[in-house]
């Protein structure tokens, strides 16, 4: 009797244990899934310009699960995100290039399929220098997709050193589709596109992109709308050729018009908004000052372009002269 009632009590204080290893692992799966999907909830967002809400970064990192690269305390990140549409299996990125031969390695190299929608984690070394010993801030992506019917994609000119997150994306269908990128910068609350940049590059007409090349169109109808350019060299005589000539100086929005007071308009905003508008510089330099951190100097033909850079890369125009 006596041993019957020892076995009765331990098998009473067996399943009392293991009730309690699957009430604690359910507590446990609750309250991970607390943590994984409340950041989700409250996470700061960020509008797109087509207006819908993207998540910042700060809330996707612990939730992605395909990485490239090596995290270091030295390494730079940033979020990839396929909106392309197709599946993508082979990833490149290198500084900006003409040389189409050389793409380095690919990244992916087997370990996942980044089908649409999903995300990479890419940690990279944003230390990198050019031929002539400066940091380089212009990148090239290109996409193989999974299915090899599809061909590859290009994605050019890109400010990766001060991009947060990056969603790959195509304009239009089938052999006439772009492709084209929207980013987060730093604390930016608006994605940028490159879709004008792009259309501009491979000299498309994007008069109806409400946020495309109509800097580009406003500069020819100014001379020929303001009547005061005209009076001025009516002196030197009636052909009216010579009156077109001071329209360089309007529209100094446009990618061509490198000019100091195009620039100006930059002033407080990212150095990759005014790349976008007036192209790149000559050459830059930069310099580690005690008291006002990284300074960046970037030299156009007539004027130079000052830079501030905070901790985390974010590289913001401050001054022109």
């Amino acid at each position: 009797m006596k041993k019957r009632y020892v076995i009765l009590a331990a098998l009473l204080v067996t399943a009392m244990a293991a009730a309690g290893c699957g009430k604690k692992k359910t507590d446990d799966t609750t309250q991970d899934a607390q943590v994984t999907v409340a950041p989700a909830e409250n996470t700061d967002t960020a509008q797109a310009d087509d207006g819908t809400l993207v998540d910042m970064q700060k809330s996707d990192d612990a939730d992605i699960k395909n990485v490239i690269g090596d995290e270091t305390a030295t390494a730079s990140k940033v979020i990839i995100v396929n909106g392309t549409g197709s599946a993508i299996k082979g990833l490149y990125v290198r500084p900006t290039s003409d040389d189409d031969d050389d793409w380095g390695d690919e990244l992916i190299n087997g370990l996942f399929t980044l089908n649409d929608n999903d995300k990479a984690l890419y940690y990279y070394d944003a230390s990198v220098k050019d031929a002539d010993g400066n940091a380089v801030t212009s990148y090239d992506i290109r996409i193989v997709y999974e299915d090899e019917d599809l061909t590859d994609c290009y994605f050019r000119k890109l400010p990766l050193t001060v991009i947060t997150q990056i969603t790959l994306k195509m304009d239009g269908t089938g052999d006439d589709a772009i492709p084209y990128a929207t980013y987060l910068t730093g604390s930016s609350k608006k994605e940028t596109s490159t879709l004008s940049e792009v259309k501009a590059r491979l000299g498309l007409d994007d008069s109806e992109d409400d946020s495309g090349d109509q800097e580009e169109t406003d500069v020819t109808p100014t001379p020929e709308e303001d009547p005061e350019p005209t009076q001025a060299p009516s002196n030197n005589g009636d052909d009216p050729e010579p009156t077109q000539a001071p329209s360089n100086n309007g529209g100094n929005t446009d990618p061509s018009d490198a000019s100091a007071d195009a620039a100006k308009q930059y002033i407080g905003q990212p150095l990759s908004s005014l790349i976008a508008a007036i192209g790149d510089a000559n050459g830059s330099d930069y310099e580690n000052e005690p008291e006002t951190g990284e300074t960046g100097y970037h030299y156009y033909d007539t004027f130079t372009v000052s830079t501030t850079v905070d901790e985390s890369g974010n590289e913001v125009v401050a001054g022109v002269w």
